[in-house]
């Protein structure tokens, strides 16, 4: 980040474009949003805190992945670099794993210490894999397809390993998204859509719960167990946790919707807000057992509604970019950039409904390059055009 600084001062023409890019206006907005909720922050040194991680992970990833990956060569580089290494983390895992007999307990931690637990585990492994994949099948040397193709291979293990359901339903997700995107289907469709879909689940809230409520499938066992299990809120522990965060979560926003209680302090003021009928065998009082389970809820919370807005207008405009840039670009290179890197993001947009890792620099510091990615790319096909 002192780097970009000093960069930034000696040479400042060189970032003027990334600059002047509509993703970096809504990124800085987002920071900038940060910035003031840290000041009316319930806990200013925390969210301080929160903010300075922020900008390192923004600094390295977005800022000089946008002045880097204008060379398209540097995207290949990059993501070989980064799967390479976590083709390690996956033999490391696994070797562990095997020594517990492969038990779904134990799969939380075998990735210590290299990585927190098994969810940023599997989501960094889904977001490689939907990359390498789509690599695969495009034009390049026999050398980097085999590259790619045995990184692929070895996040596919990781992922099936690490037993994380919302993984898996991550990869569907892209791969019925993928079908869309064959069909031509417009972006402001797919928003259009989604609104109805949200809508209709609004209104029919009652007759769904009706519905999941009676679901007591147990996760666990089998694959398909782990999946049916995902709308189990009776006694399946993880799921009913997340409600409880969740609706102690929406007490907060409740009670501060425009400012938050400031980034980062959800973990520790959350407790108060549980109710004790909503509580499960992994509540805890103490703060110390991770954060709200969501990329979108738990900026709600932190950084109220305009926090909340920034971010799904960031994610947002990301997927509208590429898939405007793999809809008509001409370019062979930044097609194939632009869908492989769209088809990553998306695992993590949708893994982001039940986890939170973007205070986590293994996962954040790829979406951060990714987005930076995508700055590059549009770049590169304005100067085309």
């Amino acid at each position: 980040m002192l780097l970009f600084i000093v960069k930034l001062i000696e040479k400042p023409e060189l970032f003027k474009p990334i600059l002047k890019q509509p993703l970096t206006f809504i990124l800085l907005l987002n920071l900038i949003w940060i910035l003031i909720t840290s000041i009316s922050s319930s806990l200013p040194i925390i969210s301080f805190k929160f903010l300075l991680a922020r900008l390192w992970t923004v600094t390295f990833g977005y800022f000089w992945g946008a002045l880097l990956f204008q060379n398209p060569k540097n995207i290949k580089k990059f993501m070989l670099a980064f799967g390479l290494g976590l083709c390690i983390v996956v033999v490391y895992s696994t070797y562990h794993h095997y020594g517990f007999g492969f038990s779904q307990k134990k799969a939380m931690l075998v990735m210590k210490p290299l990585m927190d637990d098994h969810t940023i585990y599997s989501a960094v492994c889904s977001m490689v894999l939907a990359f390498s994949v789509t690599m695969i099948f495009f034009k390049n040397r026999f050398r980097d397809k085999f590259l790619f193709f045995s990184i692929s291979l070895f996040c596919l293990i990781g992922v099936f390993l690490s037993y994380s359901r919302a993984a898996v339903l991550s990869l569907v997700f892209v791969l019925v998204f993928l079908v869309l995107l064959k069909l031509k289907i417009r972006f402001r469709t797919l928003v259009g859509s989604f609104a109805i879909l949200m809508i209709i689940g609004f209104i029919f809230n009652n007759e769904i719960y009706q519905r999941i409520r009676l679901n007591n499938s147990a996760s666990g066992k089998n694959l398909v167990g782990d999946i049916k299990s995902i709308s189990n809120i009776n006694n399946d522990a993880s799921n009913v946790e997340r409600l409880n965060r969740w609706e102690s979560g929406y007490r907060m926003f409740k009670e501060k919707p425009l400012l938050g209680f400031g980034p980062g302090t959800y973990q520790f003021q959350y407790s108060g807000y549980q109710k004790s009928h909503q509580m499960t065998s992994i509540s805890t009082t103490h703060g110390d057992m991770g954060n709200a389970h969501s990329e979108y809820f738990t900026p709600l919370i932190e950084s109220g509604i305009i926090g909340f807005l920034l971010l799904i207008l960031l994610f947002g405009f990301s997927i509208a970019v590429l898939m405007r840039l793999y809809y008509h670009s001409k370019n062979e290179n930044i097609k194939m950039y632009s869908l492989a890197i769209l088809l990553s993001l998306l695992t993590y947009y949708f893994h982001g409904l039940m986890n939170d890792f973007l205070d986590q620099d293994k996962a954040a510091v790829l979406v951060w390059a990714m987005l930076g990615m995508v700055t590059s790319l549009s770049l590169r096909q304005s100067s085309i055009n």
